[in-house]
């Protein structure tokens, strides 16, 4: 008899999995039905949702989509006391993909053992584990792939006839999961499709003399999300094929509507077995049940399960906030180390100038160079002294020079009235220069100047202040260069208008400011144009390709955007109320200055209330596009 009672444990428990069919039992794994309650309730047509801890099992390709830390616990009693339990953890991470860990578990014990004479000979029992290691990755294209190695360890114990009978195997399961971005139609957006390629590689577990070998199963899946128009309700019907070496093709199909995301009520049908469940989540918890007939109800009662899932830590959202975050704070310090390192430059070169100036006897042009230094260092001591030397020894040759002009000036009264004049504009001069004023500091030396035309120190006041004129000058152009090219238009235009205000006697530079500001301007309103058009805003588009192609009839690329949204602004697409429009635009705004998360935010708000608007859809898809570049 305790050989029958093997017999009858090895064959029955896969049988009592809910869809086998009569005839092929004992064809797979016992721990082949799956683990959780969600997925039991839709029929467990799981494959291109998986989004828990479970898709170790169900498909690993959809840890992807798990939002944040998350473990369940799922737990179901089977026929004649069999325990069924499973254990799961899943690590979403920003760049390296997600991890998730598995043990489950089916046993039984106590059976009893008798020989033909009806003897007992005590009890055995029997129990196989399932260890789960997954890994899965998003590529390009919006596909996500999986991988899920598996130990398996099946144990008896207490066989009279053979005591304990142990073994250890391993396998390979591998996922695939396609979410396409790219479709804003209706009947195209929000699918998901699913593969779970499982015992890729079989796992091998000997009983005794005998090898059981688990066969490999094929599963494919369909996932259909609907938007309920609302607070975020939504609706995912789901379609699975399951096929197996040893066993016919199976159906799987279910339904699930989710209302807030804080409650859910599910349906399928396993096979040829209904099901039902439904679930609630608060806070950190969410519980899920599922309750499903048996198709031996005339041996087997119908079965309830039960899972507890807890999700905590910081979300994907979180994690790209806080990596931007750190990103930022990299950056900045990098930049304080380069801005440091140039300022350290900066205070040597203009300290060497200004003392080859001071030197030369050049001491307007020495004081300019140490107040460049005082601008980087305010507390340079060097700098500082030389400065009040410089502007001494200016100020004693400039008097000089004034009391020369007194001794031989006839009109002595006339003399000391221009003396003072002159210093009085020329003193002004010097302090439009020292703040970078050269146009108000021209003019000071100029008028000072009328009164002293062969000054060679305002003479050389006025060659100096051009001379600073056009190193500034010559900076702003190279700013606007480098901003012109990280694309930074209105920064660029910015300094335009600067450049613009300085004036210079240099032509060439003058040239070259004009030819910098229209290239900066056509950019600037092809970029414009092109967000515009991304966005489907393709009547505002038109507008702005126009504009463009008054400053540049020739560009090809405008032309071909301009017809483009011609077309485009022709055709019909469901109109947002006024507030709605509004915050339609706001989220434009928030686009256009590279906030591409924020916009996303606030479309996806506009989205419960108009979950089909072409608009909105399209927006948020190139806000996504966008965001994905930036990483």
């Amino acid at each position: 008899m305790s050989k029958i009672a093997i017999y009858l444990i090895l064959f029955l428990l896969p049988a009592m999995e809910l869809f086998a069919q009569q005839g092929q039992g004992g064809t797979e794994s016992n721990l082949s039905m799956g683990f959780g309650a969600r997925a039991f309730s839709v029929g467990r047509a799981f494959t291109a949702i998986a989004d828990d801890p479970t898709a170790v099992f169900w498909n690993p390709a959809g840890l992807e989509f798990v939002y944040q830390q998350s473990a369940t616990f799922f737990h179901t009693s089977l026929f004649e006391g069999t325990n069924y339990d499973f254990l799961g953890y899943a690590l979403p991470t920003l760049n390296l993909g997600t991890f998730g860990l598995g043990v489950a578990r089916i046993g039984i014990g106590g059976i009893r053992q008798t020989d033909v004479f009806n003897t007992d000979l005590g009890v055995f029992s029997w129990e196989e584990y399932h260890g789960f290691f997954s890994y899965a990755k998003k590529l390009p294209w919006d596909l996500t792939t999986g991988l899920t190695i598996r130990l398996v360890r099946r144990a008896w114990s207490g066989l009279v006839d053979q005591g304990s009978l142990v073994d250890m195997g391993v396998g390979m399961d591998l996922g695939f999961m396609y979410r396409p971005q790219i479709y804003t139609n209706v009947l195209l957006r929000d699918w998901s499709v699913g593969l779970n390629l499982r015992n890729l590689f079989a796992p091998q577990v000997k009983e005794g003399d005998n090898v059981d070998e688990f066969p490999l199963t094929v599963r494919f899946g369909l996932m259909r999300r609907i938007l309920m128009k609302g607070f975020g309700n939504q609706f995912n019907v789901m379609l699975d094929f399951d096929y197996s070496q040893k066993r016919d093709l199976l159906i799987h199909v279910g339904a699930e509507y989710k209302f807030r995301n804080l409650a859910m009520v599910r349906l399928g049908m396993d096979g040829s077995s209904p099901t039902f469940g439904a679930g609630v989540k608060y806070s950190i918890f969410q519980i899920d049940y599922a309750f499903s007939s048996s198709p031996y109800s005339d041996v087997f009662s119908s079965v309830h399960r039960f899972s507890v899932s807890l999700n905590f830590g910081p979300t994907r959202d979180d994690l790209f906030k806080l990596a931007e975050a750190r990103k930022r704070a990299e950056e900045e310090k990098l930049i304080a180390a380069i801005r440091e390192a140039d300022r350290k430059k900066m205070i040597k070169q203009h300290l060497e100038q200004g003392d080859k100036f001071f030197q030369e006897g050049q001491y307007l042009d020495a004081i300019v160079e140490y107040q460049q230094v005082l601008s980087y260092d305010a507390f340079n001591q060097k700098a500082k002294v030389m400065l009040d030397s410089a502007d001494a020894l200016l100020q004693k040759r400039f008097e000089e020079e004034r009391e020369k002009t007194i001794k031989l000036a006839l009109d002595k009264e006339r003399a000391e009235l221009d003396r003072q004049f002159i210093q009085k504009h020329f003193e002004r001069g010097k302090t439009y220069l020292n703040n970078n004023q050269f146009t108000q500091a021209l003019i000071e030396f100029n008028l000072a100047l009328e009164r002293a035309p062969e000054d060679p120190t305002i003479l050389q006041a006025i060659q100096t202040t051009k001379r600073r004129l056009n190193e500034e000058l010559n900076r702003l152009v190279t700013k606007i260069r480098e901003e012109f090219r990280k694309g930074n238009y209105s920064e660029a235009l910015r300094l335009v208008g600067e450049a613009r205000l300085l004036g210079a006697d240099n032509q060439a530079l003058q040239n070259e400011i004009e030819t910098l500001s229209q290239r900066i301007k056509v950019q600037e309103t092809i970029q414009r144009g092109l967000s515009f058009f991304e966005l489907g805003e393709y009547d505002l588009a038109l507008k702005v390709f126009e504009e463009a192609l008054r400053l540049n009839p020739e560009n090809e690329l405008v032309k071909q955007y301009y017809e483009k949204a011609r077309i485009e602004s022709r055709s019909k697409q469901e109109e947002l109320d006024p507030a709605a429009e509004k915050r339609f635009l706001q989220g434009v705004d928030m686009f256009v200055k590279g906030k591409y998360q924020q916009a996303i935010d606030i479309w996806q708000e506009i989205l419960k209330d108009y979950p089909y608007n072409k608009k909105v859809l399209t927006a948020i898809e190139n806000a996504r596009e966008r965001l994905k570049k930036t990483k």
